[in-house]
């Protein structure tokens, strides 16, 4: 997917986005008084048809972010606002009925599917939910078309439960369910992880098919950097609960400049890295704990470039050039080292 904006979160002039949230915090209690810092003052703005990419370690609060964004739970501070509307602080039933217009679609397939309920009703469940055309005909009619624009069949699968289908064509009646309620933004958290490859393009060509048509915003959650650098029109880095760094798409091979984000481009086979990595020594394979974060830079544990002032400041998210941020400290707006 080929990136066509290069607006940044926060730059001035831009239009209003789809999705706005800002300084997210989610925290777990983990017994003794400790608390896992899974979220620790993220913000991310998603303009209306962007497909905004959330990359990462296992762990780093990606996952976390998203069900946050939706309010599952919700956050512990922090505000989500979905067009003009704030969702966070609405009563139950205004964050319900505000939520529709906002869709996730789960990692695990099979197991986000009744396996008592038939494909048609899983499908029709949103609508049946809203009362959005609650005749016969218009559930068969509408059911069908959301089958086949995903690409299944509907005379085939309509009658059958999710046991008796593969995780792809489960995955694809999961997308069919969320798009019934025409979102206006799509949240993906890990939609592929648990497909075969083969499987994996297909979806990954049917949401960015889905989205273009439809003009859908979309938070697109991976820890794969291929593949979220070839659906996103931006991708924010995160780690450790903590954004890094924020990019277009189209330039991440050669342009990042966070130590982490060129770390994870490293991992790719073959990887043709960015300027100034050669040489860069291989982080440590220990990763800091969540219950105990490292202070100032959470990543300065495992960078090749942290002094003293990494532990001592946190660094606050730049801008370096048009449509790029970065959270470090030896980063310049040239995108030199300091």
């Amino acid at each position: 997917m080929t990136s066509t904006r290069t607006t940044a979160t926060g730059e001035r002039g831009a239009p209003p986005p789809a999705l706005h949230a800002q300084d997210l915090v989610v925290e777990y209690p983990a017994g003794r008084g400790r608390k896992v810092h899974a979220v620790s003052g993220v913000s991310l703005d998603v303009a209306a048809g962007e497909t905004l990419g959330i990359l990462g370690e296992s762990g780093c609060g990606k996952s976390t972010v998203g069900r946050a964004l939706i309010q599952l739970p919700p956050p512990d501070s922090g505000t989500v606002r979905l067009g003009g509307v704030t969702l966070t602080g609405l009563a139950p039933g205004e964050l319900r009925r505000a939520r529709a217009r906002m869709q996730i679609i789960m990692q695990d397939p099979v197991s986000a599917l009744n396996p008592r309920r038939r494909v048609k009703d899983l499908v029709w469940e949103g609508p049946s939910i809203w009362g959005s055309g609650d005749a016969t005909r218009d559930k068969d009619t509408r059911t069908d078309d959301a089958l086949r624009d995903v690409g299944l069949d509907p005379a085939t699968v309509r009658e059958r439960r999710p046991h008796e289908l593969s995780g792809g064509q489960c995955q694809r009646v999961c997308i069919a369910r969320a798009l019934l309620l025409d979102p206006e933004v799509l949240i993906c958290d890990e939609p592929v992880s648990s497909l075969d490859v083969s499987v994996q393009a297909q979806i990954l060509n049917l949401l960015e098919t889905t989205t273009r048509r439809r003009g859908l915003s979309m938070v697109f959650i991976a820890h794969d950097v291929s593949v979220v650098k070839n659906i996103s029109d931006r991708v924010m880095v995160m780690y450790l609960g903590k954004v890094c760094e924020v990019l277009p798409s189209d330039g991440m091979q050669h342009e990042a400049l966070h130590p982490y984000t060129r770390l994870l481009l490293a991992s790719l086979p073959q990887a043709r890295r960015g300027p100034g990595t050669a040489g860069d020594p291989a982080p440590p394979a220990e990763l800091p704990s969540p219950l105990s974060p490292p202070s100032g830079c959470r990543f300065r544990t495992r960078c090749p470039l942290a002094t003293d002032l990494c532990s001592q400041q946190e660094p606050p998210l730049r801008d370096i050039r048009p449509g790029h941020r970065v959270a470090c400290h030896h980063v310049e707006p040239k995108g030199n080292h300091a």
